[in-house]
This record gives structure tokens, C-alpha cells and sequence, in this order.
């Protein structure tokens, strides 16, 4: 029989091991499948000039950014923070009366990071495509410039929509480049739905070659692939298996996640729970039973999803934006990223903003930056 010490041993051992697998599954399923909306409480306040939010790390962060209301179904952009309010957790920022929604706004708010709303409002001229792909017609957005010979194709990240690039169109816009925004299989866009489970990039990068190939059918002889969050792991994906590989001339991303690993190593850090819970996690998407009850077509190959352990592997001109106070997908990674990869690789780091929201902290800054690689690289080389 056991010992009353060595039950004691056994059951101090099981109940963290427990708890890891627990922690394991439930961040699994947080990292493929889409969450529910985190609204925020919202009113206007001084006669409609500004609106009082729920106060948090994004709400007060400096910058444009945008409030969805799901009861009008209106977006309006919100600017300069003039209050925070530490004891009551709100925060006041000034509204954009050209936006403002008439009536009041509230009680609940989606807060975005998206300013533009509409494609008319990026460029006044624009139209929606239908891109072929494997499983039918993805909807696009296309706006035409004068310049057709250099497309660019704007991929956005997982479990948000193509909208959220307009701020990355808009950057572009002073190139003259004509630019495509396209949807991909777990958009709920798509139609009939085709994919309840983020397969990271893994799957979902045959939907960007679909629209470099419908780039390149519609006159496209140089592609920049443009992808933020995860978009970046698709646009790598799609840079080293695409048929067209000799018309991408060149990479731009925001925030990237370069390698699944280390971004889930990190979010594993932020939970302060130990790695070998980030193992576990990998562990379970890789295995494909546990993939198949997530809804995955096939399970996750994180070697396939990781160019930083790897030396050299990217082989195409690549710029890299990147805040350092990037909570989420630590700027580290990026850092490590360019080391692996010395002769392709710059990394830009930017002002601090969370996520992707480099663009909301310094359009300005965001915009130059971007635009000046792309002169001094891209069009410098291909001249």
C-alpha cells in the first residue's frame, strides 16, 4: 500500500499536471477558434463631442481608433484622449464629428482598431471582386491605380476581417500601386463558411496564392505581399510555394507571427504558466486526433510555421514593423526573426502600440517608413 507521504507526492505531482492539461486544452482551442466580442461600456458625454469608455490598456492608448455600436451597426472614429479617471475606470476621448453616429451611441461598444470603416473612404475609387479559389469565389476588394504592373496583396491576420487593412492600403496609396484586399477560408465573409478553425496560416495560405494568381491574371508582372499577424505567416508561406514565386518581388509585415512556437511560448509566459504548458499545447494541435476534434483539416506542422530557428530561410526582400511594446507577439521575435535572416530581413522598430496598431499610434511614421523601404528596395532593385 501507498504511503500517506508518497499519496501526498503522487497528488502534489497530478494536481499541477492536471491543471497544465486543462490550461493546455483551453488555450488550444483559443488560439484556432474564434472568441466572442469584448464590448465595452460607452456613452457620449460633453453634448456629443466626446464618448466615455471603459478604461484598459487599449482605450487609453494614444492614437485613431475606431467604436463599432451593435445596436445602430455604425462605426465612428474616436481620437486624442482628453480624461482618464483611474478610480471610476473610464476613459474620455474626443469623437470625429464627420463619423459621430446621430443619436447617441452605447451602452455597449466594440472598440477597433480599424479608422477607415468603408474601402471609399481609403480611395475613392474601388470595386468588389471575385477571387477563384479551391472552394468557390472569395469576395475582394480591388482598387485600381495607375500603376497595374505592381500589385499588392493586403492579408490580414486571424479571426478579424479585411477590413482591418484598410489603414495598410492606405499606407500604400502614395506608391501608386494598385492593391487587392482579399478574404480567406475562416472568413465569415466567405460563403458557404468553409473553415471553423484557424489553421494558422497553414492551410489558409492557398487563398493568398489564389489572389497573387488573380493578380497576376489581370496584368500584375511585380507582387508585394503585405500581411499583418498572421497574415505574415501566410505571406511567407506563400512567398516560398507559390507558382508565381518569380513575381514576388517583395514582403511587408506588421507584427508578424514568424514563429507559431515562440508566439505561443510567449502567450504561455504572460499566463505564468511554465513552457512545458506551451509544449502541451503544441503538442495537442500536432496531433491529429486532438486536431480533428478542433475542427482542423489537418494538424498544425509548427517546423512548416517557423523561420526563426532556421537559418536563411526567407530569400525574398522583407520589411518588418514592429512596436516593442507588442504584448502579444513580442518584438523579440521579429528581433530574432531578422538575425536569422541577415541578408533579406529589416526590421523597423516603431513607437509603442499594442498589436498591430502601429499604424493608430504614427500613421505618419508608419507610412514613411513603409514607403521608403519600398522605394529603396524594392523599386531601386527592379528598375
Amino acid at each position: 500500500m501507498l504511503t500517506k507521504r508518497r499519496i501526498l507526492s503522487c497528488l502534489a505531482f497530478l494536481v499541477p499536471a492536471a491543471g497544465l492539461s486543462g490550461f493546455a486544452v483551453v488555450m488550444a482551442r483559443k488560439i484556432v477558434k474564434r472568441g466572442p466580442k469584448d464590448y465595452r461600456r460607452a456613452e457620449m458625454v460633453d453634448g456629443g463631442r466626446r464618448v466615455r469608455i471603459d478604461l484598459d490598456d487599449y482605450t487609453k492608448a494614444p492614437g485613431d481608433f475606431g467604436v463599432f455600436d451593435p445596436v445602430t451597426a455604425k462605426y465612428t472614429r474616436v481620437g486624442e484622449v482628453t480624461r482618464i479617471d483611474e478610480e471610476q475606470k473610464f476613459v474620455e476621448r474626443l469623437l470625429d464629428q464627420s463619423s459621430s453616429t446621430p443619436g447617441g451611441l452605447g451602452p455597449i461598444v466594440d472598440w477597433t482598431p480599424d479608422v477607415f470603416f468603408e474601402p471609399a473612404a481609403v480611395r475613392g475609387h474601388y470595386q468588389e471582386v471575385d477571387v477563384p479559389t479551391e472552394y468557390g469565389a472569395a469576395p475582394a476588394w480591388l482598387f485600381e491605380a495607375a500603376n497595374q504592373d505592381v500589385w499588392v496583396i493586403h492579408i490580414h491576420g486571424s479571426w478579424t476581417d479585411r477590413s482591418i487593412m484598410f489603414r495598410d492600403v492606405h499606407a500604400f496609396s502614395s506608391l501608386g500601386f494598385t492593391s487587392l484586399v482579399p478574404t480567406f477560408r475562416s472568413d465569415v465573409e466567405v460563403s458557404p463558411p468553409q473553415a471553423e478553425s484557424s489553421h494558422l496560416g497553414q492551410t489558409e495560405w492557398r487563398d493568398v496564392e489564389s489572389a497573387v494568381s488573380y493578380a497576376v491574371a489581370h496584368g500584375a508582372k511585380r507582387v508585394i505581399l503585405s500581411g499583418w499577424s498572421m497574415g505574415g505567416t501566410m505571406a511567407l508561406l506563400t512567398a516560398e510555394r507559390s507558382a508565381h514565386r518569380d513575381r514576388i518581388v517583395g514582403l511587408v509585415l506588421v507584427g508578424p507571427v514568424t514563429s507559431w512556437r515562440k508566439a505561443i511560448t510567449a502567450g504561455a509566459v504572460r499566463a505564468r504558466v511554465p513552457a512545458v504548458g506551451a509544449g502541451l499545447v503544441m503538442r495537442l494541435l500536432g496531433a491529429p486526433v486532438f486536431a480533428r476534434m478542433l475542427g482542423l483539416e489537418e494538424p498544425i506542422d509548427f517546423d512548416a510555421l517557423d523561420w526563426v530557428d532556421v537559418a536563411n530561410r526567407v530569400d525574398v526582400p522583407t520589411l518588418v514593423l514592429h512596436s516593442t511594446a507588442d504584448q502579444e507577439v513580442p518584438w523579440e521575435i521579429s528581433a530574432a526573426f531578422q538575425r536569422a535572416n541577415p541578408a533579406t530581413v529589416t526590421l523597423i522598430s516603431l513607437p509603442e502600440a499594442h498589436h498591430t496598431q502601429e499604424w493608430n499610434a504614427s500613421p505618419s511614421t508608419f507610412t514613411n517608413e513603409l514607403t521608403s523601404w519600398v522605394r529603396n528596395t524594392i523599386l531601386t532593385d527592379q528598375s
